[in-house]
């Protein structure tokens, strides 16, 4: 007998589906202390698990501490473990920049970040992690003054790591580059820009030997602009690479591609009050000329992506954020082809039975086994409901946390958590046969917009479209018949 598949899709600015195997929109507060905590970065092991690194403050023997680094292991349906974090008598911990760690050639993870105690500022620091990002070791890197912190870090081709980050005196800030032995002791560390602040946040190796840095230079007292540096195995300058707009520009977030050239994340300035357009780049390995850039979506407050990667080797790009938009912020995924052209750019916030429409921030994603993605970063607090907590979305190929969102048109935002408030019966439905479709919403959902039942066949044709009123709704026991909602 032939069968079809119905795709029940409920739009308003979002989607709503019985959830797929896979996908998923969860927060995480760790041991339940109710303290302010954010995701930085994630890493994706083989069997499809996700490591989530993150940091949050807590109090341990009655003394408070800012920051610690902390990691929590998240399956593929969603499903977290009891998590790690990193205490350490009298010292902050804290992991770096967005996309922070990577994997290490003999297993497990290298971190990039800081410590910082009382009366001692801030150092830069390594922190090495095994497959379920429990901290095996961590070194403060030994350099002068006081002031250092690490951004994010890689393993280098003879086993040592490098190290990115800014150093402050009394007078600038200025973007430094360190080199490690395999131990974490420091074999050289150089300094980087002008008479006024330069960051430094991303590193990536040259196929040629040396390194990639990715940052901001300030140009003058009213401008700062992308930045881009290739040094050789000693940290000499091979070339440098500043651009930008009259207005502001964030940082110049880098990874190397497979044909060796850089792939840039960030924002391009398009007016004053750092009004930005998400931005793209891929930049020539030799010199830093531009292969192509490219600007997406429209330009809105502090929009800017934090991280680049290829799907696959040679082949599509996928690209993490957050947008700011009707003073609230929503995480954006975006892929797009080898060239930087849009395939999908989607907004998500999070959502659950107790907040409508939670404000949320990505800092790093990574391809998964399935062909989706997985990101994290965090979920603001909430007043009265819960605290800012680490926030892990897990999207199919087409960013779609709801399958099928993709097949609406015009809708962009996922709100999810909402798979017990629908109930199709039977799903999948013989061709010609009854079904019925349920609806209870929780009695404080607000939607935004109109609501509407859409029904798409698996082939992706419109079946049936309502417009509905209240928040208990069923399709009558007919053939796809009309839709009575109370």
């Amino acid at each position: 007998m032939q069968r079809l598949l119905l795709n029940i899709l409920l739009s308003m600015g979002l989607l709503l589906e019985a959830r797929a195997q896979g996908t998923f929109n969860e927060r995480f507060d760790l041991f339940g202390e109710g303290m302010g905590q954010f995701g930085w970065g994630i890493e994706v092991k083989a069997n499809g698990d996700a490591l989530v690194l993150f940091n949050g403050d807590y109090t341990d023997d009655s003394l408070y501490y800012g920051s610690a680094v902390s990691s929590v292991v998240v399956s593929p349906a969603g499903v977290f473990s009891a998590g790690f974090r990193l205490q350490i008598p009298e010292r902050a911990t804290y992991p770096g920049w967005a996309n922070c760690a990577s994997p290490r050639q003999e297993g497990g993870y290298i971190l990039g970040g800081s410590t910082a105690t009382w009366g001692d500022t801030a150092r830069a620091a390594l922190y090495w992690l095994d497959e379920d990002g429990v901290v095996t070791n961590f070194s403060e890197l030994d350099l002068p003054g006081h002031d250092w912190i690490g951004r994010q870090a890689k393993q280098a081709a003879d086993g040592g790591f490098v190290v990115v980050g800014e150093t402050s005196s009394l007078e600038t800030i200025d973007a430094f580059v360190a080199k490690t032995d395999a131990q974490g002791e420091v074999e050289w560390v150089k300094t980087f820009g002008g008479v006024m602040d330069d960051y430094a946040l991303a590193v990536d190796l040259r196929q040629l030997g040396g390194y990639f840095v990715g940052g901001q230079s300030r140009i003058s007292s009213s401008n700062k602009q992308l930045w881009v540096l290739a040094l050789d195995d000693t940290g000499a300058v091979a070339w440098s690479k500043i651009w930008g707009t009259q207005y502001d520009e964030p940082n110049a977030h880098l990874t190397t591609s497979a044909d060796g050239n850089i792939l840039v994340a960030s924002a391009w300035g398009t007016s004053p009050n750092d009004n930005y357009a998400k931005y793209l780049a891929k930049l020539d390995k030799t010199d830093g000329a531009i292969m192509w850039d490219r600007t997406y979506g429209p330009p809105s407050e502090g929009c800017p992506l934090y991280a680049v990667k290829e799907v696959h080797a040679g082949g599509d790009l996928i690209a993490v954020g957050h947008s700011y938009q009707n003073a609230s912020y929503y995480g954006v995924l975006l892929r797009t082809t080898s060239q930087g052209d849009s395939l999908w750019m989607r907004y998500y916030q999070y959502y659950d039975s107790v907040v409508t429409n939670g404000r949320g921030l990505l800092r790093d994603v990574q391809p998964t086994p399935d062909g989706g993605f997985v990101a994290a970063g965090v979920a603001l607090g909430v007043s009265g409901q819960y605290t800012q907590d680490v926030w892990v979305i897990k999207v199919d190929s087409m960013g779609c946390i709801e399958p099928g969102c993709h097949l609406v048109t015009g809708v962009e935002t996922q709100l999810t958590n909402l798979r017990d408030a629908l109930t199709v019966s039977p799903n999948p439905v013989a061709r010609g046969g009854a079904i019925s479709v349920e609806l209870k919403l929780p009695q404080n959902f607000t939607p935004q917009g109109a609501l509407r039942l859409t029904l798409v066949s698996s082939d992706g044709r419109l079946i049936s479209e309502q417009q509905l009123e209240g928040t208990t709704c069923e399709l009558a026991r007919s053939p796809l018949a009309s839709t009575t909602c109370t």
